[in-house]
């Protein structure tokens, strides 16, 4: 069952069960209302359970309405900084977002404490192969696109002596769908971090007429758990967050 739609910046308050980069993870925000006025302070203790670090901190001056909150600093055993976090304004029970943390990139997922589905384990990410798993052809992501049921699938297609990897994202609800496609030539010269982040500043086709394009801000693979896909989609300058799940996990 879906939770409620956004309404205002308390619904990231609460328990989050989730994975960071793969790893298993917790964190937990409370939001307090500064006075006087209508802006809002989020407190967060973010915990990567798998590796036993806890990181603290808060973020001030929120306007109520905000579905994202950036510039996020913690302090623990490093010095996290979280560039955006996003609640899924279609359904309050999710939220994702990226990390930095030594000058690289992590993604990270979230769903409200016992609503989200079991973790699941995966081997970490190689290469592009891992976009299909193994053996490679087809792979299938279920998961949230803002709240909303969504389905990502990669498939490899040949062009003429080349393969190439073909994205199909889709809106279940809305019933909309994009596809945007790379050559396996091109890809082979992307580094480690671009191949995790296929779609980074992408356009998405659409595949039918009367449907605009999609601009994917990023989508990145978890380095430490090849089945978990989290990605951030711009819609008139505003992102929203989205992030799956394999359905069915590579060998």
């Amino acid at each position: 069952m879906a939770g409620r739609k956004f309404h205002d910046v308390r619904a990231f308050h609460g328990t989050w069960e989730g994975v960071y980069d793969g790893r298993r993870a917790r964190l937990r925000i409370v939001v307090t209302q500064e006075a006087p006025g209508t802006l809002c302070t989020l407190y967060l203790t973010f915990t990567d359970i798998d590796r036993g670090e806890t990181f603290t901190g808060s973020r001030e001056r929120l306007p109520w309405n905000c579905h994202e909150v950036g510039s996020i600093t913690l302090s623990g055993a490093a010095t996290l900084f979280w560039p955006s976090l996003l609640i899924h304004t279609g359904d309050t029970d999710v939220l994702s977002g990226v990390s930095d943390r030594s000058n690289r990139r992590y993604p990270m997922s979230f769903h409200r404490s016992a609503t989200g589905p079991s973790y699941v384990r995966d081997r970490p990410f190689g290469s592009f192969d891992d976009w299909c798993g193994a053996p490679v052809g087809r792979a299938r992501y279920a998961g949230s696109l803002d709240g909303r049921r969504a389905q990502l699938d990669v498939d490899v297609s040949s062009a003429g002596s080349e393969r190439r990897f073909v994205f199909h994202l889709a809106d279940l609800d809305r019933k909309a769908d994009w596809y945007a496609h790379v050559a396996e030539s091109e890809v082979r010269r992307w580094s480690y971090d671009r191949q995790r982040n296929p779609l980074a500043g992408v356009r998405m086709s659409p595949y039918w007429d009367r449907q605009e394009p999609l601009l994917i801000g990023y989508m990145y693979w978890h380095s430490g758990n090849a089945a978990y896909v989290t990605g951030e989609y711009v819609v008139q300058g505003s992102p929203y967050g989205m992030s799956f799940i394999r359905a069915r996990v590579g060998t």
